[in-house]
């Protein structure tokens, strides 16, 4: 395989980790409880990427308290909602819902960095969120219309993330940044999952199915940090509008992995909010397409929760 055959594999493989993640963890939490189930998901992805980070050479970044930060936003906030939420509501929901990280990154660049909103940006946003409300608004009760709240402030949070670490990816490498975002959002996370510990609201220790365990550990190694090193390995020399296209489909990825895994029925009003949301991308401007005749370039990468500029996550 060539050198842009084996980006473009390298970037469907991340779209299909993040995509089917929300489905594996929906899988693992019918016999753990939530904060349980993140923890170790968190605590194997920071194996892998500690490793790889050690393995290559360890330099202390000088913008640890940037990193921090962000970690606490994503995977630390992002993924304690969205795996909250996924107890009310489908992994077909919440693999639609991360569709709209990407407007969230820009409403949040127009407020804090004051990157101007095209008409042709405002028109993809107004689609995607007639789609999240057609969604919403198709539950059957209310508990699934709090999960898809819940999933919805997760992919703010990564949009959030994805803010606060432009800031530093220009002076830290893909590899050392997102170890330090893994091991803070773990560090973030361990004092609530140990409250739920020692009250007895969840239980650490106890027997649980083996395929759960391997539900858990895909979705940590798999899902989170090799998704993570594979899209960094190939973004730096792929092409924008190629990489966006590729990580388009993420929600498709995780709708066809909710079917054919959990057995997930589609709703008229999923498949018509999916069809928004799907249209809203296309309406959308490219990563690598001018966003007006005077205004910059839109976020870089912004496709992915983490994608800061450089070659993110979640989710």
């Amino acid at each position: 395989m060539n050198p842009r055959g084996k980006r473009v594999a390298a970037l469907t493989a991340a779209a299909f980790g993040w995509g089917s993640s929300a489905t594996f963890t929906k899988y693992a939490l019918g016999s753990w409880p939530p904060l349980t189930l993140l923890t170790a998901e968190l605590a194997a992805a920071n194996v892998v990427l500690w490793a790889a980070a050690l393995s290559r050479g360890y330099r202390r970044p000088a913008a640890l308290v940037k990193l921090a930060a962000a970690g606490a936003l994503e995977p630390g906030l992002c993924y304690a909602l969205v795996t909250i939420g996924l107890l009310h509501t489908t992994a077909a929901n919440a693999a639609i819902i991360t569709g709209l990280e990407s407007f969230f990154v820009v409403l949040l660049a127009a407020v804090f960095l004051r990157e101007r909103i095209t008409p042709r940006s405002a028109a993809g946003l107004a689609v995607a969120v007639a789609g999240i409300v057609i969604i919403a608004g198709g539950g059957v009760s209310a508990s699934i219309g709090l999960g898809d709240i819940l999933v919805l402030g997760g992919i703010l949070a990564a949009a959030a993330y994805v803010i606060v670490a432009r800031t530093t990816a220009a002076s830290v490498d893909p590899l050392t940044m997102t170890a330090h975002q893994f091991a803070a959002g773990l560090a973030g996370v361990l004092p609530f999952a140990a409250v739920r510990w020692c009250t007895g609201g969840e239980t650490l220790i106890q027997s649980r199915p083996l395929l759960t365990w391997g539900a858990a550990l895909l979705v940590g190694v798999f899902g989170y940090a090799a998704s993570f090193l594979l899209y960094n390995y190939a973004i730096a020399a792929t092409p924008a509008g190629l990489s966006s296209i590729i990580l388009n489909l993420i929600p498709v990825f995780g709708v066809l992995a909710a079917v054919l895994v959990l057995g997930e029925r589609i709703t008229l009003a999923e498949v018509i909010g999916a069809v928004c949301i799907v249209a809203s991308i296309a309406i959308f401007p490219g990563e690598d397409e001018p966003a007006g005749d005077e205004a910059p370039p839109g976020p870089a990468d912004a496709t992915r929760p983490g994608t800061a500029g450089l070659p993110h996550a979640g989710g």
